[in-house]
């Protein structure tokens, strides 16, 4: 079993360490692979998403793992603007110091040291540890400061959106697909796959959580054809606009 808390504290205190050293005004930068927030938004999504989690309140009766259902996709995005808006006139440091004291809870919950609270997400470690593998590489768009392209939060979350990829397929009877990453490959449901898709990790985390335009993701290595596959990267809904990193 990955040690998901070590890797969700390694993105933790890189994210913060590069929102600390942002110059003030680059706080306010529109982080675009998520264009409705910016820098200080996405920190106050996720310190959100941590406190929710390790305390159980706020995010009660979302089922998470049907994320593509209308009515779920609404609770989480109302959910995350409540979350976003609470903190959206806290200085930064505030927020960030909310985030660690939410961690000390919530990482030994990740390890397995404590029990998570009722009312939190099934799987809350996953759930954590993906959206930070996403995030930590949108604050880096944001700020202009790519790296930590091979971490194992990054690899984690492609193994995550996998497994949601596989709910989805069977959910909607959908066809298999083979998804290989350098010296990785899963496929997303039983039975032979009809398509391949062949892509750097990094790549395939970022698309796997819809940051790539559907032409994007065409112009990537598929054996076979693409467009069956098209919506099962797009767990937030479809993203028009191409994402450059």
């Amino acid at each position: 079993m990955p040690d998901l808390a070590q890797a969700y504290a390694d993105a933790r205190k890189t994210m913060s360490d590069l929102a600390r050293s942002a110059a003030p005004g680059r706080l306010q930068t529109r982080v675009p692979a998520c264009p409705a927030w910016d820098v200080k938004d996405l920190i106050a999504h996720v310190t959100g998403i941590a406190t929710a989690v390790s305390t159980g309140e706020g995010i009660r009766d979302i089922n998470l793992a049907l994320f593509w259902d209308p009515n779920v996709a609404a609770a989480r995005e109302e959910f995350v603007d409540a979350e976003i808006k609470a903190r959206r006139d806290l200085p930064l440091e505030e927020i960030i110091a909310e985030w660690e004291r939410s961690s000390a809870e919530l990482e030994p919950m990740m390890r397995g040291e404590k029990p998570f609270p009722a009312g939190a997400p099934a799987m809350g470690e996953w759930v954590v540890l993906t959206d930070l593998g996403v995030h930590h590489h949108d604050l880096r768009g944001a700020l202009g400061a790519p790296g930590d392209r091979e971490s194992l939060a990054t690899g984690l979350s492609l193994r995550s959106y996998v497994e949601t990829m596989r709910m989805r397929t069977a959910a909607m009877g959908l066809p298999v697909l083979r998804i290989v990453a350098g010296s990785r490959s899963w496929t997303t449901g039983e039975g032979e796959p009809v398509a391949t898709l062949t892509a750097d990790p990094f790549e395939l985390a970022r698309a796997a959580a819809g940051r790539r335009s559907p032409d994007q993701l065409r112009s990537l290595a598929w054996d076979g054809d693409p467009e069956p596959f098209m919506e099962l990267f797009y767990p937030y809904g479809m993203r028009t606009d191409p994402l450059e990193e």
